[in-house]
């Protein structure tokens, strides 16, 4: 019997003297990017309907009144990092003419409104250069154009045609 228990005691002070397992722990840094990007346009060939631009009188009229004076152009539109948003409002034009240019424009002016979330700005299409709208901070929602306040110089009647004009909407992330 002392032979067992000599062992057992053997065994049992072998686990105790025993080193233990070293520990150690390392941190490792990790890195990686993510590139400032903006989402893109749909494209959308269909113009705005503004309606009439003149009134019973042959004056212009004082506001739109189409069926789509403004229209959503992205549903959720973003840019992960600061933008700037360049609005630039061609004019309605029409190609026809008259010689009485004191009583009579073939141009017609207005003022195109972007809103991009908490973002907006307005221009004037006779503001020639447009107009740099600053997104300070990522954005995203919806962007939308409207179009209003129909002008002419001097209270000119607007001649008989069609008028056309262009409203270019860039987006480039700020430098």
């Amino acid at each position: 019997m002392k032979t067992r228990l000599f062992c057992a005691s053997l065994l049992g002070t072998s686990l105790i003297a025993s080193p233990a397992f070293a520990q150690d722990s390392d941190a490792m840094q990790i890195t990686s990017q993510v590139p400032a990007f903006c989402s893109e346009f749909q494209n959308n060939a269909t113009p705005l309907e503004l309606g009439s631009l003149t009134g019973p009188t042959g004056q212009i009229v004082p506001s739109f009144t189409g069926t789509e004076t403004s229209r959503t152009i992205a549903a959720s539109f973003y840019c992960n990092a600061p933008a700037n948003v360049t609005i630039k409002a061609e004019p309605l034009l029409t190609t026809n003419s008259t010689t009485d240019t004191s009583s009579f424009t073939s141009r017609v002016d207005y003022t195109a409104t972007l809103v991009w979330d908490n973002v907006q700005g307005s221009v004037s299409s006779t503001v020639i250069d447009g107009a740099v709208i600053p997104a300070s901070e990522a954005n995203i929602g919806p962007m939308s154009l409207a179009l209003s306040n129909p002008a002419v110089v001097n209270n000119r009647r607007p001649v008989a045609g069609a008028y056309s004009g262009r409203v270019t909407l860039t987006v480039a992330l700020a430098q």
